[in-house]
């Protein structure tokens, strides 16, 4: 699949991008969700990674202009401190909340079922 990572901690993003590559995925990332926004108007991405809490543009406000402009992108929020936000997030169209510190079975497990969801749109009916 074609991730994007989007969180303001260097060492997730390098993390996550490496595991994920490590993977088979191909796996890009954005340090805010302004270069999140910019990049899905420039590539196709399966999925979205992204910390709910970051400075320029935070988690909620780059789920809601992702969601505008491609609303097949399925997006997962992480957070440290799950509140108000990640539940709003999950209203605007993420389909679950991270909680970080995260094991990377669970970020696996996450994907694994994207991969089905998506899998399941492209059987015609």
């Amino acid at each position: 699949m074609r991730i994007l990572v989007v969180d303001d901690e260097a060492i997730i993003r390098s993390l996550l991008r490496d595991v994920l590559t490590d993977d088979g995925h191909q796996v890009a990332a954005a340090e805010n969700g302004r270069q999140a926004i910019d990049m899905v108007k420039e590539s196709r991405f399966d999925v979205v990674l992204s910390d709910v809490h970051m400075p320029v543009l935070n988690g909620l406000e780059a789920v809601k202009a992702i969601k505008e402009l491609d609303r097949s992108i399925f997006i997962v929020m992480m957070d440290s401190f799950p509140d108000l936000l990640s539940e709003m997030a999950r209203g605007e169209g993420a389909i679950t909340c991270i909680h970080k510190p995260f094991e990377l079975k669970g970020i696996r497990e996450v994907l694994e079922r994207v991969k089905h969801l998506k899998e399941e749109q492209e059987v015609p009916a």
